[in-house]
């Protein structure tokens, strides 16, 4: 385990993270309020009146916000929801469907849309082409705030979108429950701030927990397969850390011998590389972890808040995030550039 020393010195940690990673993570209150404001300001309310219940949601783009948005409206919403990260639309998505495009990444399944007459809601930069083709085709387009890297962006892209299947009845979510999420948001930021000491730290100590082992991010519940999924990504974006996908044969895998009870036994002895579970729990004990320690295997705990569905995943999200940053911070890697993301951008513009 790398020591507690290395996220400690907040100069340091400022040094490591040119790009500010960190301080985007820290936006993530202000974009889900800023996003929502920008929403009724382009018209939200006015562009939804007497419109009716599409066959299904589509979400099209990359990232974990489609993810996000399913996982708020829950198996009890009426329509599927479904998230469609390639750049075509499947067939059968027509003139009574609703998708949503997440910027210009999107915007080939949004002309895919247009032509086959769904209704398209764009999200996204105000500058980008997705905005232009929303024009054109009187389509309403939900602009974002300024920020940083789209995987910085989630909530300003998942909040939009969540006023639009309000404003359809397809989830409920009260002005009330967007203030509280964005509440619940702000103190954990404040939690997980760089100057807070590394014991007990929401972000720093899992970080420390899963330096050098290969992390298995874990959910059941649609709210924790949401936070698991976005984590996984955040692993290897920010952190350049691969994951391991999550399944119970690898709790059976070899380890060390020493009794994971014993405060001092010799940890050379444990299976450094080895799987890591980071299981995400929305409410109760979590059989799975339970399992893994039986074996011996460590395992990182990260514990949902809130009532409603979009606090619960928020308060999961909002720590992961600051977990793969402060392991990016700990291995001594940037967080912000992906080069391999942007040499794939480079190949299939």
């Amino acid at each position: 385990m790398i020591p507690a020393g290395s996220l400690e010195d907040v100069e340091a940690l400022e040094a490591g993270d040119p790009g500010g990673m960190l301080r985007l993570v820290a936006s993530g209150a202000a974009h889900l309020r800023r996003s929502a404001l920008l929403a009724e300001e382009a018209g939200l309310a006015e562009a939804l009146r007497g419109a009716g219940r599409p066959r299904s949601v589509v979400v099209a783009g990359p990232g974990e916000a489609g993810g996000v948005v399913a996982a708020v409206c829950g198996p009890g919403c009426p329509v599927p929801v479904l998230s469609l990260p390639g750049r075509r639309l499947p067939g059968w998505v027509g003139a009574a469907d609703l998708v949503f495009a997440l910027g210009d990444e999107a915007f080939e399944a949004a002309e895919q849309a247009v032509r086959r007459g769904a209704s398209v809601v764009g999200v996204g930069p105000p500058d980008a082409r997705l905005a232009q083709l929303a024009v054109q085709n009187r389509s309403l387009y939900l602009p974002m705030p300024p920020g940083g890297p789209a995987r910085a962006m989630l909530w300003a892209q998942v909040v939009p979108m969540l006023l639009v299947l309000r404003g359809l009845r397809l989830v409920s979510l009260p002005d009330e429950a967007l203030e509280s999420t964005a509440l619940l948001m702000e103190d954990l930021i404040h939690r997980c701030r760089p100057s807070a000491e590394p014991f007990l730290h929401p972000g720093k100590q899992p970080a420390l927990e899963l330096a050098g082992s290969l992390p298995m991010p874990w959910g059941d519940t649609p709210l924790e397969l949401a936070a698991a999924s976005r984590f996984a990504a955040q692993l290897g974006d920010n952190a350049k850390v691969p994951s391991a996908r999550a399944q119970l044969g690898a709790l059976d895998a070899r380890r060390g011998e020493g009794d994971p009870d014993d405060f001092f036994r010799d940890r050379a002895e444990d299976a450094d590389g080895g799987t890591h579970p980071v299981i995400f729990v929305e409410e109760g004990t979590s059989p799975v972890a339970e399992v893994a320690r039986a074996r011996g295997i460590p395992v990182t705990e990260i514990r949902s808040q809130g009532g409603h569905p979009l606090e619960r995943v928020a308060s999961l999200i909002v720590v992961c995030d600051y977990v793969s940053v402060y392991l990016a911070l700990a291995l001594g890697v940037d967080p912000t550039p992906v080069p391999a993301r942007a040499e794939l951008t480079a190949r299939i513009s």
